[in-house]
């Protein structure tokens, strides 16, 4: 009975040290950066933080030119994507930055823009168009005007046949540049977000990124809104021969 009892005892010896055990990790929290993924603006600058620790972290960026980092001070530096690493004991803590440049576009430029540019990172789906859960090429630029309420279809041939044709020359941001062999074979679409670089959903492997706006053929450009207020354009004769994008407008609800 002495035995029984003595090894009750232990058991609940043990159990209540592992419950203080518990209490005091809850109360210091996981260690984590405050976080995982940020939009930064060109010109302003943000502090990343390592939480829950005072051990020694050591800052490293995947790409100096989109964003330097120091002491965990974010400095973007060019448009574009890229990944900041805080490594604590041996362990890596990623957030995701994408930097992005305002500085010429209109309320509704930056505000189409920006909302694209919060899904950098997130998956890519064949024939999906959620924003989070994932979406392919269309489905993205769908998506992300829907927000606005355009109505684009999900399909890269016909939004390039249902927006307002753009020259190369004259794009702007918020515009969606369409790729592929041939007009007739467009296959991919992109939105364009300044600074010769555009946002898109790419493949399953790399997922909703940012790249050159020439990285591969394109076949037009087409213009979706109506509101934004654009820099004066010279005018000219359009040569109908010189067409490179599409020829109507998309519908607004």
């Amino acid at each position: 009975m002495k035995r029984k009892e003595l090894l009750l005892l232990v058991i609940l010896f043990t159990f209540t040290i592992m419950a203080m055990f518990s209490t005091k990790a809850e109360a210091a929290g996981a260690v984590k950066l405050n976080n995982k993924k940020l939009v930064l603006e060109m010109g302003t600058e943000r502090q990343l933080n390592v939480l829950n620790t005072t051990d020694k972290v050591k800052w490293s960026t995947s790409n100096k030119k989109i964003v330097k980092v120091k002491k965990g001070l974010l400095t973007p530096v060019g448009v574009g994507s890229a990944k900041v690493t805080a490594k604590v004991n041996g362990k890596k803590y990623i957030c995701r930055v994408t930097v992005a440049d305002y500085s010429s576009m209109s309320l509704e430029q930056k505000e189409v823009v920006s909302y694209a540019l919060k899904h950098v990172g997130n998956k890519y789906c064949y024939g999906g168009s959620s924003l989070t859960k994932g979406t392919d090429c269309s489905g993205f630029t769908m998506a992300v005007y829907k927000k606005f309420g355009y109505n684009l279809f999900h399909n890269a041939y016909q939004q390039m046949k249902d927006t307002k044709k753009v020259k190369m020359k004259k794009i702007q941001p918020g515009d969606l540049i369409f790729y592929g062999s041939s007009k007739k074979n467009c296959s991919h679409v992109a939105l364009y977000i300044g600074n010769e670089k555009v946002v898109h959903a790419s493949t399953e492997s790399t997922g909703i990124v940012i790249s050159d706006y020439d990285y591969r053929k394109y076949v037009g450009v087409g213009r979706v809104l109506k509101k934004a207020t654009y820099p004066p354009e010279e005018t000219e004769e359009e040569n109908p021969a010189d067409d490179d994008s599409v020829t109507r407008t998309a519908g607004k609800k």
